[in-house]
């Protein structure tokens, strides 16, 4: 993109000006993204989910906030939902304390597996009749 400016910008005081700055900026960033992934090869985390007879935990290695850990036993429901007027989607737990936890869908994973075993960890827990269909709200 910088040599297409450079190749079809015309030469004026304005555009050298911009070209001044994105040489300075084009390194900053590059070396930037160059020290996240060098942290992210060191760190080698990997996101885990997991569901046994007793919990349901999900680990995120890029947001402890969306980490958690819980009894299977005190899940009520599982409900996913589409917010057309945003277009924005979720998958939200219900406990039965009254507290809702958003589940991540940032990572690949396979819900309709996570669905089958958190229903037989607990077969008392309402969960999404398809695991790819979201109710519109």
């Amino acid at each position: 993109m910088y040599v297409a400016a450079r190749k079809f910008i015309k030469p004026t005081e304005a555009a050298e000006q911009l070209f001044y700055w994105m040489n300075i900026a084009l390194p900053v960033v590059e070396l930037g993204l160059l020290v996240v992934a060098v942290l992210f090869w060191v760190q080698n985390k990997t996101f885990r989910i997991a569901v046994d007879a007793d919990h349901f935990e999900i680990t995120d290695p890029l947001s402890k906030n969306a980490s958690f850990s819980v009894p299977v036993s005190d899940i009520v429901e599982i409900s996913q939902t589409y917010e057309k007027h945003v277009g924005f989607s979720k998958i939200t737990m219900q406990m039965k304390s009254g507290e809702r936890i958003q589940i991540l869908q940032n990572y690949n994973y396979n819900r309709g597996k996570l669905y089958a075993a958190l229903a037989k960890a607990n077969p008392t827990i309402r969960l999404p009749e398809h695991a790819f269909r979201f109710k519109q709200v």
